[in-house]
Parts: structure tokens; C-alpha cells; sequence
């Protein structure tokens, strides 16, 4: 499919995105392997999957599991991170996408081979990723992004993916994660 003239964002290099990741990882992955929605599969790239706020970044990661264990609240991080550098994003949000056959389904369908192959074309298209819809938000108003890079984690001096900030989860961020969607943290015993 060709996307010559796909609605396009651009996310600009000053503008803060988040990512909700282990502690003992490093906040960079480049998912290649077909378990991600947006992975670019038959390429030698491959998505990581951030938000535009920190709620869509929990949302991401937590999903369904209203009732999580204090200790996999513990066990995480939240990357606050600029680029320093505009990226160019398919941007599936938009209505104009419509015309090439994209409807919602594309970003919250559980079988990804269409999203994988989306992200191919985009990759193809000149695209630094795909911006989406979050899934797991039934009010559809968190947005993710799936960045494209090499495949795995880069080198820690890639200049291309910052530290950012990268701390443990703010408890603030459980409450508000509580407040919009219901989700609640199980103390340890």
C-alpha cells in the first residue's frame, strides 16, 4: 500500500513523551519480534512504544489489570524524555487516514499482523513511527507513539535516545491512574 499523502504529525523535539518500563532494563527497546502492535516486521527496525503523557504510558503497559501488586509498581520506571529532534509520525488519529482504509480497528484490533505491516509501509514511507489511539482508554483520549529505530536496545551513548529523566514511578501517577480508570495498587503483605 502506498502512502504517499498519509496524514502526517509532527512531534516536535522539545515536546516531552513518556515510557513506562522495568527498572533493571533500560528505558530504550526496540521490539522487533512481532510482539508489539506496531513492530515493523521483515525490516531490521523495530517500535518503541511511548506516550504523549504519562497516563497513556501506564495505560500501555498495565492494560486490563485493574489490581496490580505493589511490587510490579516497584519493579518499573517512568522516562520522561525530549528527542531533541522533530519526529515525522503516521498519524493514525486522524480522520483523513480513512482514505487509505485505516479505521480503528488498526490500532486496537488483538491481531496485529495488519498494525505490523502498517508499520512496514510507514518505516518505507519515511516515517519515524506511528501515532495511535491507546487502545485500553475506552474515552479514546491517550495517545501512543511507536518510535522506530534498530531493532533492540541501543548503545548507551546513542545520542539518538536520550536518558531523559527516568525515576520510579510517581505515586501521583498511581492516584490518577486510579481516579480516571479505576486501577489500585495491593500493598505487600
Amino acid at each position: 500500500m502506498s502512502l504517499e499523502g498519509f496524514p502526517r504529525r509532527t512531534l516536535r523535539g522539545d515536546k516531552p513523551i513518556y515510557r513506562i518500563h522495568r527498572s533493571a532494563s533500560g528505558a530504550w527497546w526496540f521490539s522487533s519480534d512481532g510482539s508489539g502492535r506496531f513492530d515493523p516486521l521483515g525490516t531490521d527496525k523495530g517500535a518503541c512504544y511511548m506516550a504523549e503523557r504519562p497516563l497513556g504510558a501506564w495505560v500501555e503497559v498495565f492494560r486490563k489489570s485493574l489490581l496490580l501488586a505493589e511490587a510490579e509498581i516497584r519493579e518499573r520506571s517512568l522516562l520522561a524524555v525530549e528527542l531533541g529532534r522533530a519526529l515525522r509520525l503516521a498519524d493514525l488519529t486522524s480522520r483523513r487516514a480513512l482514505r487509505f482504509g485505516v479505521t480503528a480497528s488498526l490500532g486496537a484490533d488483538q491481531d496485529y499482523r495488519d498494525s505490523q505491516a502498517f508499520a512496514a509501509n510507514a518505516l518505507q514511507a519515511g516515517f519515524d513511527g506511528v501515532r495511535y489511539l491507546v487502545r485500553h482508554d475506552p474515552a479514546q483520549k491517550l495517545y501512543g507513539i511507536a518510535v522506530f529505530g534498530d531493532a533492540g536496545a541501543p548503545a548507551p551513548a546513542d545520542a539518538d535516545w536520550p536518558a531523559g529523566d527516568d525515576a520510579p514511578l510517581p505515586d501521583e501517577l498511581a492516584a490518577r491512574a486510579r481516579s480516571a480508570f479505576g486501577y489500585r495498587v495491593l500493598p505487600t503483605p
